[in-house]
């Protein structure tokens, strides 16, 4: 397996096993298109079609509303109140967009979405410089039909900016490093810097755990670090993200270094922060299914890989030291030595795998290691690993008896044949589901496990193109039709009415309070602050102010405020438009 390079790249090796391709300008400026289209429609369409999903989505576009409504462009609010949390890179992006387009969902999610659709075209563009036009082909096809990548980048908030910044630094040092052009190393300086301006130092040291790894295997450091000028990048970066940080903690006396630098990195990274506690395996299992179905082919991908770069000759001294029980030590020493020497001789397109492997393994080993996990927090390991499965997918298009494709195809046809028979009953035991989720996932599921027992029939007859065709174009289909139906129901059953509710409250010029709900997004529909009541002695302290409100809350809250004399204006089932009493009424039965 070593040195494999896909047949259908069209590319020849020279002396480094580079590809030096010969460039046929009308088929990849087609394809290159094709990509931008397919991925425009996957991050775009449907874009403000639903509600602000509460609370991730509202806890950075209410910020970006408000710093329009006050001109206050430094420290960042959320309900008129200084909120101290991310870098307000992602808050400016977003006000710039409601300039644009207006303050609405569309807006909101704009820059993330961009963010999406740029990352899918320089990963695109990226494996087809060091791997072929086929793997660039279906490593776009694999991230605009992945459910978390595509998830997220519909959504207003820090996740995907941050992982198209980190590629692109990724992508830029590689580049950089193997064509020798300066250029690309201090672009990639730049997108640490924006990184860093968009989730704070993880855009740094993420990055710089990769490319040490990488430079540790793949060279024997001569030259590295007066290539890197690794001083004058630290310049640059702190050129951009420094100024900010030093003026913030300034006006806020040090309460925003407490925060965030203590708070929302080393205790996040250390502790449970926010109730965001997952088990070791919490981010292998995101990867899983957030890459699902590709994500079938990712073991052997990256065995493949394994093998392809170490060779046999670490194999023959592992088994050994396994056999015959000898000290690992010596061994392990001999084993990294192998290692490192036969990393040091790859074919370029290998080196380009070795490069993806070690920055998806570290993107997971990162994450697994922080004590707070959130699902989003490996997206920025997803361009590696589709250009990894990607890599795969061309190894079995090139292999003549298909077994591997067929077996595949075999999988994930009983997989999702099982869901459409489950889905129904499963449902039943899941709290928080829309009801109607069930069955639309159920018919989702029949239909596309239909097509891939048409693929494998395809791969079975060895035609193994229109087996891949069959696949990915019924996935981008369903990625496109179907993933915006699911997100409107889920939306439609978290957020309910409440939009509606906020909003009528504020053309009726009443104050607005939130009882125990955490509904961030609501300013940003009733455009003014909203007043917000855990339990009831806040609730209390608000109804004694002058004058009426009204109150937006769960409706398992009705009775106890229908009980102090608030009157129901509307109710969705799931939540609760009230007016409330005069202060007197309501301020006697409460304190009764």
């Amino acid at each position: 397996m070593s040195g494999v390079i896909p047949r259908a790249t069209h590319c020849r090796l020279n002396k480094k096993g580079a590809n030096s391709r010969v460039f046929c300008p009308w088929i990849d400026l087609g394809l290159i298109l094709l990509c931008a289209v397919l991925a425009g429609l996957t991050f775009f369409s449907h874009l403000g079609n639903i509600p602000l999903f509460n609370p991730d989505e509202g806890l950075y576009a209410e910020p970006a509303r408000e710093m329009l409504d006050t001109g206050q462009y430094i420290t960042t609010l959320l309900n008129y109140t200084v909120r101290f949390t991310k870098p307000p890179l992602i808050i400016w992006a977003m006000a710039l967009s409601y300039k644009i387009f207006g303050v609405n969902e569309f807006a909101a999610r704009f820059f993330c979405a961009s963010s999406g659709f740029l990352l899918t075209l320089v990963a695109y563009l990226f494996a087809w410089k060091y791997l072929g036009r086929g793997t660039a082909i279906i490593a776009a096809c694999i991230l605009i039909t992945a459910p978390l990548f595509v998830g997220v980048g519909h959504m207003a908030i820090t996740d995907m900016p941050l992982s198209f910044f980190i590629a692109g630094c990724l992508f830029s040092f590689f580049h950089a490093w193997q064509q020798k052009k300066r250029f690309w190393l201090w672009a990639g300086y730049v997108l640490a810097g924006l990184a860093v301006m968009t989730k704070g130092p993880v855009g740094v040291i993420l990055p710089g755990l990769i490319l040490t790894s990488y430079f540790i295997l793949c060279t024997y450091g001569k030259g590295v670090m007066s290539f890197l000028h690794i001083r004058l990048g630290s310049l640059v970066v702190a050129a951009i993200a420094l100024p900010w940080f030093v003026i913030e903690i300034a006006i806020t006396h040090g309460a925003y270094f407490r925060e965030f630098i203590l708070r929302e990195n080393l205790a996040r990274f250390t502790s449970v922060v926010d109730a965001h506690k997952g088990h070791w395996w919490y981010h292998l299992a995101a990867v899983f299914g957030g890459l699902f179905p590709w994500s079938i082919i990712l073991p052997q991908a990256m065995g493949t890989i394994v093998r392809t770069i170490v060779g046999n000759t670490v194999v023959d001294n592992v088994q050994p030291a396994v056999r015959d029980f000898k000290p690992w030590l010596g061994q392990s020493k001999k084993i990294v030595l192998r290692t490192m020497e036969s990393c040091r001789h790859l074919t370029l397109p290998n080196e380009t795998l070795l490069f993806m492997l070690l920055w998806s393994v570290s993107t997971i080993l990162f994450f697994s290691a922080s004590v707070s996990k959130l699902l989003p927090y490996t997206l920025p390991a997803f361009p590696a690993l589709a250009i990894i499965i990607a890599y795969q997918w061309q190894i079995f298009m090139q292999n003549n008896r298909s077994q591997g494709m067929a077996a595949y195809c075999a999988i994930i046809f009983c997989l999702f044949a099982g869901v459409g028979f489950s889905a129904p009953a499963a449902f039943k035991y899941l709290r928080n589901a829309p009801p109607d989720l069930a069955s639309l996932l159920s018919l989702s599921a029949s239909i596309l496990s239909g097509f891939f027992l048409l693929a494998l029939f395809f791969a079975v007859g060895k035609r193994r193109t229109l087996a891949s065709f069959v696949l990915f174009g019924a996935s981008i289909v369903f990625a496109l039709i179907v993933t915006p139906k699911i997100l409107s129901q889920v939306s439609q059953f978290w957020e309910g009415s409440v939009v509606d509710y906020a909003r009528f409250a504020h053309h009726a010029r009443q104050p607005l309070i939130i009882y125990r709900l955490r509904k961030p997004a609501m300013p940003f529909y009733f455009g003014a602050r909203v007043f917000q009541a855990s339990n009831k002695e806040e609730l209390k302290v608000r109804l004694s102010l002058p004058g009426q409100c009204y109150l937006i809350t769960n409706c398992k809250d009705i009775d106890f405020l229908q009980a102090v004399g608030c009157k129901i204006i509307a109710a969705d089932g799931n939540f609760a438009l009230l007016l409330s009493p005069d202060k007197r009424n309501g301020y006697s039965l409460i304190e009764n």
